[in-house]
C-alpha cells in the first residue's frame, strides 16, 4: 500500500472509529484489537494502528505497552474537569460570539439547531451528541474565534459520550429543545447577560446529572463568575436543567 493510499485510508478510519466510539458502539473500556479492526474495515493494520494514535490524541482511546488499544473509560473525575472547563470558557465565547453574529451566522445557527432537533425527536441518538456540539460551537461564530472553537470543540467532543447519557431519562429531549430554544433566541437577540447566565446554567446542571449518572459525588456548585456557591444558597439558576 503506497503512503498517499495509507494516509487516504488512516483519514477514514478515524472517522469511522470515532464515531463508533461517541455512538457507544464500542463500548467504553472495550479493548480495541487492531486485526479485528483490520477485517471488520477491509483494510491492514498500519492505518488501523495510525488511526488509533491519533484517537489517542484527541482523548477517545487508551495505549497500554504490550497490552494494546482501549476505548477510553468514562470517568466521574473526567466529566468534571470537562464540563468545568466549558463552565469556564463558554458562556463568555457565546456572547461574544453574539456580539460578532451577522445575519448569516444567525441563519446558520439556527440550521444547527433544526438539525439538532429533528434528530432528537426521532431518538436519532447515534448521531445528537454531534449535531449538539455544532449547534454550540455555532454560537461563538467559529470563523471570528478560531481558538476558542478549537478549544471547547475539543471539549465537546471529550462530552459527546457523556452527553448522550444525558438525552435518556424520560422527559430530557423536551428539556433540551426548549433550553436551545431559548439560547438561540437570547444569543440572535444579542442579550449576553441573560445568555451566559442560561448557558452557565444549562452546562452546570447537565454536569450534575451526569455526575449522578457515572457514579461520582456530587459537585460544588460554582457561581457564574467561577466560586463556590455560599452553603444553602445555590446558584439562582440551579432550577434550570438540560442537556448541554
Amino acid at each position: 500500500m503506497t503512503e498517499p493510499l495509507v494516509r487516504s485510508v488512516t483519514s477514514q478510519l478515524i472517522e469511522r472509529v470515532r464515531v463508533r466510539i461517541l455512538a457507544g458502539a464500542y463500548a467504553p473500556g472495550a479493548a480495541l484489537r487492531q486485526d479485528a479492526l483490520a477485517a471488520e474495515f477491509g483494510t491492514s493494520k498500519i492505518p488501523v494502528r495510525e488511526a488509533l494514535v491519533r484517537l489517542q490524541s484527541e482523548g477517545l482511546v487508551n495505549i497500554f505497552p504490550n497490552r494494546g488499544f482501549q476505548v477510553r473509560p468514562l470517568a466521574a473525575s473526567e466529566l468534571d474537569e470537562i464540563f468545568n472547563l466549558r463552565l469556564l470558557m463558554e458562556p463568555a465565547a457565546a456572547a461574544s460570539g453574539a456580539k460578532l453574529a451577522t445575519p448569516a451566522d444567525q441563519k446558520a445557527a439556527a440550521e444547527a439547531l433544526r438539525r439538532l432537533n429533528t434528530a432528537m425527536q426521532a431518538a436519532a441518538h447515534e448521531s445528537t451528541g454531534q449535531l449538539n456540539r455544532d449547534f454550540h460551537l455555532q454560537l461563538l461564530v467559529p470563523r471570528l474565534q478560531p481558538i476558542a472553537a478549537e478549544i471547547l470543540g475539543r471539549l465537546h467532543t471529550l462530552a459527546q459520550r457523556y452527553v448522550q447519557i444525558h438525552l435518556q431519562p424520560a422527559g430530557r429531549t423536551q428539556r433540551a429543545l426548549r433550553e436551545h430554544g431559548a439560547l438561540l433566541e437570547l444569543w440572535c437577540a444579542r442579550r449576553t447577560a441573560g445568555l451566559r447566565e442560561l448557558l452557565y446554567a444549562h452546562i452546570e446542571t447537565t454536569r450534575d446529572d451526569l455526575a449522578r449518572a457515572v457514579g461520582g459525588p456530587q459537585v460544588q456548585r460554582r457561581t457564574a463568575a467561577g466560586k463556590p456557591s455560599a452553603p444553602g444558597r445555590p446558584h439562582r439558576s440551579a432550577p434550570v436543567r438540560g442537556r448541554a
